[in-house]
């Protein structure tokens, strides 16, 4: 070690000298023993057990982006360590300050506070440590001091010659346990991005936990409510004083946020609110920050009112630029009711934004009691468990003294079925609350009576049904069937039919009048309002915007495999961004509510659609593509920080051994394709009679004849089936249900409940996936519109999740990122199951040609629903580029990115560009292939060379064969 002191203070090192006293330096300083902290501030949304660790790594990764995004001069490797050393050949630069001169003062100071941050925390002087942090430095250094000197020791001995020289030692060593590392751009990607740069990042730090993170299995990791009321002055005509400083600073900032990025103020009619809303925006126009300012309406009491003006506003928050790192203000006037109002609008965009609630009342309200609206129809109470301790108001300001309001969270108690020879239970966990999911393996009638039962004996006769079902499953009368159960145990209830869809998921299809009456009546007479989704994902998603609105229970009964074990393993409810039939956004208005059961009737998934099932697998093969062989010994190095992974994690590639009963199934379906077309037409028939007010009579007669033709889809399967066929489906249904719960389990169990963070995974192939389902979509309504028949070139969401895998993969390969046997496997998880098409793009490509869209109208649409991804927030991201997920190496092994506020670094800022090029080749139909075993060797061959003859069982073999060597 040689240290130089100059007249300017710089410290300059001779690098290649003091690399072998770095690694113990680094062992000491780096491994501060973190695990044993439980901060209970770490953030409502991330519910990390050891949560002080995750603020450590969030302040690390930020210093160092700041630090390694600016490269030297000289780099500390190109000194030449066989020649003498002279001063005028050393750096003159320190250490910790790799050449910041050319940035402004302003850049200097934030890398200066990240720096400080990071060096706060991971010497552990953070609030709830205090002297423990050094017991456990004194023991550490203790048990090592036979191989490890301490920092300060080391230098103090090496520099004692030098009696002018005065350092911050402290600081120096800290400085030497950083490693220099220079990111290398990769084609496709921003520069800020290397995946050999994150990579080292993350080996650096991550190995020393792998068995406590993965192993643990917490008891609890929900927070309890808490908000704060701030002490504002008011003038004498009793406006508030407000400022937007003082509001920015006292507000707390979303997790992961190094600073609010605009103020939006929703200001009430009055004047005083008015004044209050002006002084706001004026002061942050003085800051600098951005200040949207937004009209509440004048409502009456009345639940529709206040619904549409709810998602008016919240609709209007987003096209004004309002993102996750916003700061809502709901500048009100003390009105009963107005709070409940405010804080479910702050829930809605992105699924909470950050809410400060101005209020002149002169008495306290407690934000954390249940909470309703005028109209008594909408409810929140953030201590109800099915909303997970997420409160959406942050603060309140006042002219009353400060003051602190906690709640502990509500026990939960879920509908837990007792056990049952004919139903299997599914274990799942989210935040470490049990769901209850439950499959009724017998006939379908005796699934629909063992449901109305369980729900009559658990919520008692004051129950108060809600059915919402969709077109299809009203058709089929799986909705219809459950209410009369339960209208013959005396509890009868409210009918609630809808339109179908993507597009149809938005608050115009849901927010009926005759809905909000009828839950607004049974409330009144003090009913127990129990809301049930039947049907599919979408159904049971947006559905489920509407118990959380309105606080009522909420029972799921799936009949689709994406409804089971996609929609409901989330706590997400949303709808979408629809204007005039055209998706914006998807799932962008919405937020966390559990179900308090999901009980499925497995002889309903024999009406599947092939589209349907497809979509299923194609969800599945996203889930094999990033978690690969996750309970393996490597996986478990992969996944070592998923807290309590262990309870959860499988060898999720075993669904590609169900590929002969996926395909068994898909024959089924499409040999009693007309079966079910004759019972959704005497379903259709039925929903008119109903319209019509029929008699009851007429209607009973149609009902019978539907039952009857449902009656023989059943008869194919338990009949005409061989018992091979037969086992070999119920185990693909099997299997890719159990697996895909599981994979959820993983995360959402106890390490992200709230999909924030870690979970984000699971938006793997969605960035694409979402951007060509919303612009196929709108291509589907103006077929409709010039009746052309665009059913082959349906896709559904899964379909769309599907394609996109293949084109991440192919992106992942273009960047170099996924070659050979990797690039092989990745691809052929999903063209294993592609024999009947259901991925391939050529019926989209007819359709567009049909239409007149070119390649590039069609890149461009589908850019333009990219742009307003909801992911974009998650990370930083320029205008040119957008936020994906890109895979390296193998399956189960996705790109890590060096921004620090996108967690775990899977969240990746990929350029237009790349996403434009594989948009292009799809487009030509390049991807519609089909993985197939030809002399033992594995193939993915085009669609003209492949058939749907022969067994693909040994296909799937072969590719499972593959992928474990690759672990």
């Amino acid at each position: 070690l040689k240290l130089w002191h100059s007249p300017s203070d710089l410290w300059c090192i001779s690098i290649h000298r003091l690399r072998g006293a770095l690694p113990r330096m680094a062992a000491y300083l780096e491994e501060p023993l973190y695990a044993f902290w439980k901060n209970p501030g770490a953030g409502e949304d991330t519910a990390e057990t050891p949560g002080m660790r995750v603020d450590i790594e969030k302040y690390r990764m930020q210093y160092r982006a700041f630090r390694l995004g600016y490269s030297h001069e000289k780099t500390y490797e190109q000194i030449d360590s066989s020649s003498p050393l002279d001063k005028k050949d050393i750096v003159r630069e320190p250490i910790d300050a790799p050449l910041f001169n050319h940035l402004s003062d302003a850049k200097r100071n934030e890398i200066d506070k990240y720096r400080a941050g990071y060096r706060k925390y991971r010497l552990g002087y953070a609030s709830g440590a205090r002297g423990e942090v050094a017991d456990l430095f004194r023991r550490q250094l203790s048990a090592e001091a036979e191989t490890c000197e301490p920092v300060e020791h080391l230098l103090e001995r090496t520099v004692s010659q030098g009696a002018d020289l005065a350092p911050d030692l402290d600081t120096l060593a800290r400085s030497y346990s950083e490693p220099v590392w220079c990111p290398q751009g990769i084609k496709g990607l921003t520069s800020g991005y290397s995946g050999v740069f994150s990579e080292a990042i993350c080996k650096e730090v991550e190995q020393s936990d792998s068995k406590s993170m993965y192993n643990t299995l917490p008891t609890s990791v929900l927070p309890d409510p808490s908000a704060q009321y701030f002490h504002v002055p008011q003038m004498e005509d009793g406006t508030l004083e407000l400022d937007a400083e003082t509001l920015l600073k006292k507000t707390p900032l979303p997790k992961a946020a190094a600073e609010f990025s605009s103020i939006h103020v929703v200001q009430t009619s009055g004047v005083s609110a008015k004044i209050a809303a002006a002084q706001v925006k004026n002061s942050a126009a003085k800051i600098g920050k951005p200040c949207v300012l937004h009209d509440w309406p004048t409502l009456p009491a009345d639940a529709k009112a206040e619904f549409d003006a709810l998602y008016a506003l919240g609709s209007d928050l987003i096209l004004q630029g309002a993102n996750r790192a916003t700061l809502l203000v709901f500048v009100g006037a003390g009105t009963p009711g107005e709070m409940a109002l405010a804080v479910i609008l702050a829930m809605l965009p992105f699924r909470g934004i950050q809410l400060a609630y101005v209020t002149p009342a002169e008495d306290y309200a407690d934000p954390l009691e249940p909470l309703s609206s005028p109209s008594g129809v909408f409810e929140y109470h953030a201590a109800q468990p099915e909303r997970m301790g997420r409160a959406a108001l942050a603060a309140v300001f006042g002219p009353l003294g400060d003051r602190t309001f906690k709640k502990p969270l509500a026990e939960w108690k879920p509908l837990r079925p007792e056990a049952h020879p004919e139903e299997k239970p599914a274990p799942f966990k989210i935040g470490a609350l049990d769901l209850p999911m439950v499959t009724h393996e017998g006939e379908y009638s005796a699934g629909i009576e063992r449901l109305a039962t369980l729900l009559v004996d658990h919520y008692g006769s004051e129950l108060f049904p809600v059915v919402s079902v969709g077109e299809t499953g009203d058709a089929l009368g799986y909705g219809d069937d459950l209410l009369e159960a339960l209208a013959s145990k005396d509890c009868p209830g409210y009918y609630f039919s809808h339109a179908s869809g993507e597009t149809c998921k938005s608050p115009e299809a849901y927010g009926k009048l005759e809905l909000l009456k009828a839950i607004g009546a049974a409330k009144k007479a003090r009913k127990s309002v129990v809301i049930i989704a039947v049907g599919g994902g979408v159904n049971g998603n947006a559905t489920g915007m509407i118990a959380a609105m309105t606080g009522s229970v909420f029972i799921e009964v799936p009949t689709t495999l994406m409804h089971y074990n996609d929609a409901t393993t989330s706590a997400k409810k949303a709808f979408s961004l629809v204007l005039n039939g055209q998706i914006l956004s998807k799932n962008i208005l919405g937020t966390f509510y559990l179900p308090q059961l999901v009980f499925c009737i497995s002889e309903t998934f024999l009406t599947l659609s092939k589209c349907s099932v497809h979509a299923a697998v194609g969800e599945a093969c996203k889930t094999m593509g990033m978690l690969g062989m996750a309970n393996s010994a490597t996986g478990q190095t992969d996944w070592h920080n998923i807290l309590g992974a262990v309870e959860f994690a499988s060898d999720f590639t075993k669904i590609i051994d169900t590929v002969g009963g996926f395909e068994e199934l898909i024959r089924f379906l499409q040999q009693t394709r007309e079966l079910k077309a004759k019972a959704l037409a005497l379903g259709e028939e039925l929903s008119g009679m109903r319209m019509e007010r029929a008699s009851y009579g007429q209607m009973a007669n149609v009902a019978k004849h539907r039952e009857r033709r449902l009656k023989e889809i059943r008869q194919v399967f338990h009949g005409q089936l061989s018992k091979e066929a037969r086992e070999s489906v119920i185990q693909f249904l099997t299997v890719i249900n159990t697996e895909i719960i599981a994979a959820k389990a993983m995360f959402l169990a106890y390490s992200d409940p709230f999909e924030k963070y870690r979970a984000l995974l699971f938006e793997y192939a969605h960035t694409l996936g979402h951007g060509v389902e919303a612009f196929m979509n709108g291509l589907y309504r103006r077929a409709s519109l010039c009746g052309l028949d665009y059913s082959e070139a349906f896709r559904l969401h899964g379909q769309c999740v599907g394609m996109a895998v293949l084109w991440a993969g192919e992106m992942s390969k273009s960047q170099g990122l996924l070659d050979g046997d990797g690039f092989l496997a990745h691809q052929a998880l999903l063209y294993t199951f592609n024999r009947f098409g259901g991925y391939d793009f050529a019926p989209l490509r007819r359709l567009c040609d049909q239409l007149e869209v070119s390649k590039d109208e069609f890149c461009e649409g589908v850019l333009q629903v990219v742009r307003r991804d909801n992911k974009r927030g998650y990370c930083k991201c320029r205008e040119d580029s957008s936020v994906d997920q890109l895979v390296r190496q193998r399956p189960g092994c996705l790109l890590r990115s060096s921004d620090p506020e996108a967690e775990l670094r899977y969240l990746v800022e990929v350029t237009e560009d790349s996403q434009r090029a594989v948009l292009e080749r799809a487009f030509d139909c390049e991807f519609d292939k089909v993985a197939m075993l030809k002399e033992n060797q594995l193939h993915l061959v085009s669609r003209e060379q492949s058939s749907t003859e022969g067994d693909q069982t040994q296909t799937a073999s072969a590719l499972r064969g593959l992928i474990a060597s690759l672990y």
